[in-house]
């Protein structure tokens, strides 16, 4: 890899890094190829990225995006790159990808979490897991519109128990009416 090329690189982590939501950093030590695959795929279908990274181009790159962040953190994640690293990036939501590398950790036992970056702030492995017990960005969205859809419910059965309550006692009415006439 050439001057030039490596440039390219770093700048292309530095736009990943600006634009993410959570950067996550794994060991894929021991993962065959098909669980790699299987493992990429999943990422991308909640919109997340997974990527092998050069770890002296990815620090250079953390150097260059954390310049604002706080040092402290930005060296404790910088301390994650160290042998074979998959940096995981998602722009959208940041609890599906924690979901997804906690699952295949799991399932895995080859894949080890390192760590991740999100906010501003290093999350450690256990912080990682902590972020993948949340609820995802879907869940959320649906527990706001079951909220938002509440009160227009029980307003509409409000409004609907004087009709019922009429049409009650207009049955009773009819009920004795036949009574009487039969």
């Amino acid at each position: 890899m050439n001057r030039q090329e490596r440039q390219e690189e770093i700048n292309n982590l530095g736009t990943w890094y600006s634009k993410a939501q959570v950067a996550l950093c794994v060991d894929y030590r021991g993962l065959n190829v098909d669980q790699i695959t299987k493992f990429r795929k999943e990422l991308t279908k909640i919109g997340a990225k997974g990527q092998v990274v050069k770890n002296s181009l990815n620090i250079k790159a953390v150097d260059k995006s954390f310049s604002a962040a706080n040092p402290e953190h930005a060296e404790k994640y910088k301390k994650l790159f160290k042998g074979p690293s998959l940096l995981v990036i998602s722009e959208a939501d940041p609890v599906a990808p924690a979901k997804v590398v906690a699952k295949f950790a799991k399932e895995f036992q080859a894949l080890q979490i390192k760590g991740a970056w999100m906010d501003g702030t290093y999350l450690d492995e256990a912080g990682v897991e902590e972020l993948s017990k949340m609820p995802g960005k879907q869940e959320v969205l649906a527990q706001l519109l079951a909220l938002i859809n509440t009160p227009a419910t029980q307003l509409l059965r409000l409004m609907n128990i004087p009709a019922t309550q009429m049409l009650t006692v207009l049955d009773g009415h009819r009920k004795n009416l036949e009574a009487k006439a039969a």
